[in-house]
């Protein structure tokens, strides 16, 4: 895990000489203070158990104490019993001293180091639909987008209370599906099924506003009761039957430029994990395929290959766009996995 923590400081900034500062004599005790708050760049989350301290060191430059704290839930923290004096502030998180800088206490009063900037893409408001399958928790934080509202995909009424309000799903720029929530009812059930229609017809309108709708693996049901026309699942038509893809490491060809560039390479190796994942056919003419590759399959005792399979496809609606994957992207977190789902994200929700 990365941690270049930020402070935007209007301290002055030490001389990366490693020199310590001095205070006075009498061992730093004092009515001063200095606090401040840490933020993880990387989840844009409030940071909490990084230690913050600084040396107690005489003129003499002897060490004679160290006052030390941990930065709480919020991370926030405070090293209090400061005498007036420059303090060389340390930033540690783990084993690897990330920040430090110099903080000047006078008469006696806390100094409140201005705070870091805890936004960037973390300021984005997105919803993830939970299910068994796909973690997008830990995708968004590794993807520095922050925290989401979660709706619960196992209760049929939670889901169905959020997927029934247009305008809560409004208040969101992103809606995450991850696969293995319930879908019987919901998006797909009897002819005329009234809820069905209101769920689908509200999914429409969401994206046509400029919404953007992620869907992963298992939860390809989404899109193919919603906008069926775009993209072609194997099978035939029912749900879950194009859940016929074997698990494998596939060597991807990336098919856009943008995303090229990110990974730095034509191909990328993604990780379909899943016993059985969706394969997909073809895509219509409105949609684009950013991954594809030769997807093994097997239907019963029956195997065979989906050439050039797509396994990352986008498609625009009206203001908005609906990015499918075949793979979980949770179990795509590391280099240079990561990269390709970075770039995904940062298509519709980067600043």
């Amino acid at each position: 895990m990365r941690h270049a923590l930020a402070f935007a400081l209007g301290l002055a900034a030490c001389d990366n000489d490693n020199s310590l500062s001095y205070v006075p004599d009498h061992f730093g005790h004092g009515e001063g203070a200095i606090s401040g708050r840490v933020c993880d760049p990387e989840s844009y989350l409030w940071l909490e158990g990084a230690s913050v301290y600084t040396h107690i060191i005489d003129s003499a430059g002897a060490l004679r104490d160290t006052r030390k704290t941990l930065t709480d839930e919020n991370g926030e923290w405070i090293l209090d019993d400061l005498a007036d004096g420059t303090y060389t502030v340390y930033v540690q998180y783990g084993s690897t001293t990330v920040d430090m800088f110099d903080a000047e206490v006078r008469n006696g009063v806390e100094l409140e180091v201005p705070n870091a900037t805890c936004t960037g893409s973390a300021g984005t408001d997105v919803a993830v639909v939970s299910g068994d399958f796909d973690d997008f928790d830990a995708v968004l934080k590794k993807a520095g987008l922050g925290g989401a509202h979660e709706v619960d995909g196992q209760r049929g009424a939670e889901l169905l209370q959020f997927l029934g309000n247009l305008e809560e799903m409004k208040s969101y720029d992103a809606i995450f599906f991850a696969g293995g929530h319930l879908e019987e009812g919901i998006f797909y059930g009897n002819e005329g099924d009234e809820t069905v229609s209101t769920v689908k017809a509200n999914l429409k309108e969401y994206v046509e506003a400029g919404g953007v709708v992620y869907a992963s693996d298992w939860s390809y049901d989404v899109i193919a009761e919603t906008w069926p026309s775009q993209i072609d699942f194997v099978g035939d038509g029912t749900p879950d039957d194009a859940q016929i893809g074997e698990p494998e490491l596939l060597k991807c060809e990336i098919t856009i430029n943008g995303l090229e560039e990110a990974v730095g390479k034509d191909t990328v190796k993604m990780n379909l994990d899943l016993d059985a994942w969706p394969v997909v056919e073809s895509i219509g003419d409105d949609a684009k395929v950013f991954l594809r590759a030769d997807a093994p399959w097997r239907k019963g005792m029956e195997t065979g290959t989906e050439s050039n399979s797509p396994l990352l496809v986008e498609f625009e609606s009206g203001k908005g766009a609906v990015v499918f994957t075949s793979w979980r992207m949770s179990a795509n977190l590391d280099d240079p996995q990561l990269d390709v789902v970075r770039w995904i994200l940062d298509r519709h929700l980067g600043e």
